[in-house]
């Protein structure tokens, strides 16, 4: 495992494979540049989110934080991965027209765009962080472990509290879910954003390697 988890060549190699996978930016970085801020989960309950308590992937369905933030000290390297998309000019004007958050997600034509933009983004990212799990695990680092962004998406409605996901293999919690600042861990990793545009909306995955 020692071996593996300094391996330069094999670490060139994930990066390649997500570029070549359509991610914008890419970095392995140590491990304990990872942030965990416990006012990140915070913010999934206040104001709580309607996945709060309902899907799988979410809290306080997930590991807790500090169960989470000790077996992150046990890991030496991650893999960041970005992907970075651009707001349509005709959402910006509905962003900008709405009198608050709760308006806007009320707003069918607007929700619209954001399936044909977010969820294509998302699915992609879920598939470049899936196929470097993979790919890292087949190489020996067998603690490889992927986090995704946002909401699970892949069941319309979540299979719920005391049954099993229905997707097992493609579910994966958030970045945020965990507690993950994900706007500094990304500063940490050399891949900054700018966490309040509206214009390019970057989203983030995580692969914790060894």
């Amino acid at each position: 495992m020692e071996a593996v988890c300094n391996d330069d060549t094999l670490f060139r190699e994930f990066l390649k494979t997500a570029r070549e996978l359509g991610a914008t930016a890419a970095r392995v970085f140590d491990a304990k540049d990872v942030v965990v801020d416990g006012r990140v989960r915070l913010k999934c309950s206040v104001p709580v989110c309607k996945n709060y308590g309902v899907s799988l992937m979410c809290p306080p369905n997930v590991m807790p934080l500090d169960e989470f933030r000790n077996v992150l000290a046990q890991f030496q390297k991650a893999l960041l991965v970005q992907i970075a998309y651009d707001v349509p000019d005709w959402m910006l004007e509905r962003i900008h027209a709405a009198e608050d958050l709760a308006a806007l997600y009320k707003d069918e034509i607007y929700l619209k765009g954001w399936d044909q933009t977010y969820l294509v983004a998302k699915n992609t990212l879920e598939t470049i962080a899936d196929r470097l799990e993979a790919a890292a695990f087949k190489k020996g680092f067998k603690y490889a472990t992927a986090f995704s962004a946002g909401k699970c998406t892949h069941c319309e409605v979540c299979a719920g509290v005391g049954n099993r996901c229905r997707n097992p293999y493609k579910a994966r919690p958030s970045m945020e879910a965990m507690g993950i600042d994900v706007g500094e861990t990304a500063r940490n990793a050399g891949v900054p954003f700018e966490e309040s545009a509206s214009e390019r909306v970057v989203l983030n995955a995580l692969v914790l390697l060894c």
